[in-house]
């Protein structure tokens, strides 16, 4: 798939300079006619319940719907589980922190984060989608599923799992109890703020 560059720069604005091939790690925008979506009725919503410790230390997103005992662990980096578990509890920062400022830019360019849809599962890696609505209509962003969560909870966006990753839930049950992770407040020096 070709992208302009032009349409690039026009949907992220300024911000493309932002980390290279993205900070969301996306490869590729698509227009809604090009869309790699799956049918509404066949996305599952998910919520965020919590971001835990594995035992040999290791970060995972717990994603789960209302109802039902089965959920979906996702082993995510230690700056996208403070910023999911800090979005969780809504704890503030003196600055914005990344998915704070891209939500700003989005707004700013005039965008809303629609959704995000946890797309896919392959060589064990997740695969997300961000869709993103302006008023030329809809774009999606090929992202990694932790960003996409931490972009999700701070816009009050929904979360959906495609059919595909709905293979990989596993019963609650069967799990064993992991340990909550709590965010850790921002530094401060003397003068400077982090």
């Amino acid at each position: 798939m070709k992208i302009k560059r032009r349409s690039l720069l026009h949907l992220v604005g300024g911000t493309a300079a932002l980390g290279g091939a993205g900070i969301l790690g996306w490869q590729a925008v698509r227009e809604t006619g090009k869309s790699i979506a799956t049918a509404a009725e066949d996305l599952l919503p998910v919520t965020v319940k919590g971001v835990y410790s594995d035992p040999v230390g290791a970060r995972v997103v717990f994603l789960a719907p209302e109802k039902g005992d089965k959920v979906l662990r996702v082993w995510i980096g230690d700056a996208e589980a403070m910023a999911i578990a800090a979005a969780l509890n809504g704890i503030p920062f003196p600055r914005p922190m990344t998915h704070d400022l891209l939500l700003s830019a989005i707004k700013a360019l005039g965008g809303k984060v629609e959704r995000v849809i946890i797309t896919d599962l392959r060589d064990n890696t997740y695969y997300a989608t961000i869709f993103l609505r302006n008023e030329k209509g809809v774009k999606e962003l090929d992202a990694r599923p932790s960003d996409s969560i931490a972009l999700a909870l701070r816009a009050k966006a929904p979360i959906f799992l495609s059919p595909k990753v709905q293979k990989a839930m596993e019963p609650l049950s069967d799990l064993p109890i992991p340990e909550r992770e709590a965010p850790k407040p921002s530094r401060e020096r003397r003068g400077i703020r982090a």
